[in-house]
């Protein structure tokens, strides 16, 4: 007998709450890190309840937005050049799961197909569901990791910054090695290619009066 239809979207209901969860506490902790790193750069005290403050405003934001338009913001190249574009995957990805999984549900009751083929369909599902869960989780925690560096820079006045490009690497990206030393402003988006997956390149403020070897 099928599981009734509200039962199935009860269990995702639920399966989009726990996402959102997880995905809001990596977003904190991501803020934070990234606060933090931007306060050593600019070696300036550390101030835990204003950093958490801030961490915490961002992080009603970030989940808001989540529950309200069912997705985030990703790094994509527009035009020959990376910016920010919204992608509706939280939203995507659950009814797109809930679709197949009903497939699967229906299709072994109407052809009476053995337990184990059902199960392991699902598994195939819920497998691919953990990847792109961690996918996600990982490029999320990284873009957030970075706004809580630049947002720091930009509250303390810092407009500018170098482009960093640790070497060596065993597959190091062409394009972002050309831009080691350059200069950009804090509101370039040519900042986005820090989110991208793998990349550990990073910002280092212009601070006036300082030199980089300092």
């Amino acid at each position: 007998m099928a599981p009734p239809p509200d039962t199935i979207d009860k269990a995702f209901e639920l399966m989009g709450a726990a996402y959102v969860t997880a995905l809001t506490s990596n977003a904190t902790d991501a803020l934070i890190d990234g606060d933090v790193r931007a306060i050593n750069q600019l070696r300036i005290p550390l101030n835990f309840s204003l950093i958490n403050s801030r961490a915490v405003e961002a992080t009603k934001n970030y989940r808001e937005t989540l529950v309200r338009f069912g997705g985030s913001e990703v790094t994509e190249i527009v035009h020959g050049r990376p910016a920010r574009v919204f992608k509706p995957w939280l939203k995507d990805a659950i009814e797109s799961d809930k679709e197949e999984i009903g497939k699967i549900v229906r299709d072994a009751i109407e052809t009476g197909k053995p337990l184990k083929q059902v199960e392991e369909a699902l598994d195939g599902v819920f497998a691919m569901r953990e990847h792109n869960a961690k996918l996600t989780a990982y490029q999320e925690t990284k873009a957030l990791y970075n706004k809580g560096t630049m947002d720091r820079f930009a509250d303390e006045d810092i407009h500018r910054a170098e482009w960093v490009h640790l070497d060596p690497q065993d597959d190091p990206r062409e394009e972002h090695q050309e831009l080691n030393g350059s200069v950009f402003d804090l509101d370039d988006p040519i900042w986005d290619l820090l989110n991208e997956p793998n990349c550990h390149c990073y910002a280092r403020p212009i601070i006036p009066g300082r030199s980089f070897e300092e």
